[in-house]
């Protein structure tokens, strides 16, 4: 073993000296003393220094090998390493030079025998050493050789010298997975996956069409998911005469999420007698622990995807949601049966309760308050004590908080998160209107509290939606919750006994929300309207709700002024000082009004977080924009909150979901 390791540690040494020696040699066939004599000295003061260097570096290796042994028998030591099938390589840690490494280790490596100042990244030019400096024993991840070879490495670390931080090495063993690695992806790329399919405006189609034009749009659709099929080598069948079920492979699913599921514009492109196209809605269920909760996992898919408008794809882990598609405006589904049925449960609900709490958002408006408001009422008709849980300091609706409490009726009605946690028991119903997220209400801690919760809501549901509430009563379709609590209110109170305060707050959200009737308003959203106005609504009232004072005239004047733009279509302002929100979202609606603007984007600070209010007229998505950024809200309306960044970096965020949006609708 010695004899071995001395010829790796003075590799070609003999070569030199009979080179040199051969110099002389010539020197003293032609009479040249003088140099002959000189280049005997340098050939002596080199064998000599190079000799002692080698000694040492010699010593320094056996000393290694006998401290990771722990024995005095470098031999004993050094054979088995030397022949082990396993790369083993001694490095020092401070700047990754190879001391010693085996002969397996040589043969992927292509390391030279004689491998004197030869580095690791030398080898492998990627390879480094942070996660040995972190203290780990073992890479955390799996390394691939230029050779396509995949190994999992583990360190030992030597130290011969304790107080020398140059005398610390890594002894790294090297296993190779390749087979592994090769085996468990193609099983993980085998395992199944389960989608849910609904033909979702079926109904729409159906009643405009003819029974030839029915079975024609059905056979096309039906040789458009059987080529789908075919492509990802699956089984699909259909369970009733809109749905489908389909089973497939991880591997095949990996190609569908890259593309973004282009099934779904490829079924908009079958289109009826009157133009209107087909839409999919697809819940995937994947990475469950067996077939059965994937199966689980594609049905919370598939509902999430309808609450969300329909026309796109939603894959459901054990972990989270993803998203894909959404790009269409959703089509108003709801009938005056399902209202009523829903109007039905939440009275049984109220009446079965002891008392009821009521709560929006976080930062309350107009929409949020007014809805809160119509609960109230229909809680009071059926003789039940409410209240309306809300944080006055933190509002942007002051002046409706003001009108409601102006009348006798709501004389202690809005409470307090603390006052309200005093006042509730195991009976008690909460009511969350105009929001579905968890983290979003006005307070968690009710929440949190109260077993018997039902929601009301008009925004696109988030992977954080509520799952927990008895009774759910989410219409992506409709304006705003002022329109579905006035749709509920109708079956349940008589227009008489709605306050007149009551019938303005649920105008004024309304009104808040569409626009001023502008934006995503259809027939129900009219009626709504006609009943309030029935109901004694005044306009002025309403009007003087959203009268600003000049202070926040000029700064919506100067956030317009600093606008910027992007591509021509994409309006971006900021405020350097923290403003309401309902001033942001004002600025973003007058933003809008600006020829060629497709959608607007607001920033300002809040608190530690920096705020986003999002506005377009329908031709762009801003709730898919502003998840991206951790938010959420409608086609038309949204938001996100980002904290922990500065005004700069939510800016380029904002920028890259931009462009990540662009990309994704291509």
């Amino acid at each position: 073993m010695e004899k071995r390791l001395l010829r790796l540690i003075r590799p070609g040494f003999g070569l030199y000296i009979f080179v040199l020696l051969a110099f002389i040699g010539v020197n003293l066939y032609f009479h040249l003393w003088y140099v002959a004599a000189v280049e005997g000295v340098v050939v002596a003061l080199l064998a000599f220094y190079t000799t002692r260097s080698y000694r040492r570096r010699k010593r320094e290796i056996l000393k290694n090998l006998e401290y990771l042994s722990g024995s005095n028998a470098p031999s004993a030591v050094g054979e088995p390493l030397h022949h082990m099938p396993m790369p083993v390589v001694l490095l020092r840690i401070s700047g990754g030079e190879v001391i010693w490494s085996n002969e397996r280790f040589q043969e992927i490596s292509d390391c030279p025998p004689h491998y004197n100042n030869v580095n690791i990244k030398d080898l492998f030019d990627d390879f480094d050493l942070q996660w040995i400096i972190e203290g780990r024993l073992k890479r955390p991840d799996f390394y691939r050789t230029q050779k396509g070879r995949v190994y999992e490495i583990f360190a030992t670390l030597l130290q011969t010298n304790p107080n020398k931080d140059s005398n610390l090495y890594v002894l790294l063993y090297w296993r190779d997975c390749t087979e592994e690695q090769a085996l468990r992806k193609r099983i993980e790329e085998s395992r199944p996956v389960v989608a849910e399919l609904l033909f979702d405006n079926y109904e729409e189609l159906a009643k405009n069409n003819t029974e030839a034009g029915k079975a024609t749009i059905m056979a096309k659709l039906d040789d458009l998911l059987n080529e789908w099929c075919a492509e990802a080598d699956g089984i699909m069948k259909r369970t009733d005469r809109d749905r489908y079920l389909f089973l497939y492979t991880e591997k095949s699913h990996a190609k569908f999420a890259e593309a973004r599921f282009p099934i779904l514009e490829k079924a908009r492109q079958i289109t009826g007698a009157n133009g209107l196209p087909v839409t999919l809605s697809i819940g995937v269920g994947r990475d469950g622990s067996s077939l059965q909760e994937n199966v689980k996992y594609a049905h919370l898919a598939l509902d999430m995807a309808l609450s969300r408008g329909g026309d796109q794809a939603v894959v459901k882990n054990r972990q989270n949601y993803d998203f894909y598609g959404g790009t269409t405006k959703e089509i108003e589904k709801r009938s005056r049966v399902r209202s009523r049925m829903m109007a039905g449960v939440l009275k049984s609900m109220i009446e079965e309760s002891s008392s009821v709490f009521v709560m929006g958002h976080r930062i309350a408006d107009l929409d949020s308050l007014g809805g809160a408001a119509g609960v109230v009422c229909a809680a009071r008709n059926l003789g039940k004590k409410a209240y309306i849980v809300i944080d006055r300091h933190y509002s942007n609706a002051e002046t409706m908080i003001q009108m409601l409490e102006g009348h006798p009726a709501y004389q202690g009605v809005l409470i307090s998160e603390k006052e309200a946690m005093v006042e509730v028991d195991a009976n008690s119903l909460l009511v969350v209107v105009d929001t579905n997220r968890a983290n979003f209400v006005e307070s968690p801690a009710l929440l949190e509290t109260c077993q018997r919760i039902a929601v009301i809501d008009h925004h696109r549901r988030t992977a954080d939606y509520i799952d927990n509430a008895a009774l759910s009563i989410h219409e992506p379709a409709a304006s705003s919750v002022g329109e579905l609590v006035t749709e509920i209110l109708q079956y349940i109170v008589e227009p008489g006994n709605i306050l007149k305060v009551e019938a303005s707050a649920m105008l004024a959200g309304i009104v808040l929300d569409t626009k001023s009737f502008m934006i995503k308003t259809g027939s129900r959203t009219f009626e709504a309207a006609a009943f309030l106005r029935r109901a004694g609504a005044d306009g002025v009232d309403v009007k003087r709700l959203f009268q600003n004072d000049l202070d926040d005239y000029i700064k919506r004047s100067d956030l317009v002024r600093r606008v910027t733009f992007i591509d021509g279509i994409y309006a971006i302002t900021e405020s350097d000082t923290p403003i309401d929100r309902a001033l942001a979202a004002g600025a973003a609606d007058d933003l809008m009004n600006l020829t060629g603007v497709a959608c607007a984007f607001v920033l300002y600070p809040f608190e530690d977080t920096i705020s986003i209010s999002a506005r377009s007229l329908g031709r762009i998505n801003v709730q898919l924009i502003m998840e991206k950024l951790g938010g959420g809200g409608h086609f038309t309306t949204a938001g996100a909150q980002v904290k922990g960044k500065t005004m700069e970096e939510v800016k380029n965020m904002l920028k890259d979901a931009l462009i990540v949006y662009n990309y994704e609708q291509k």
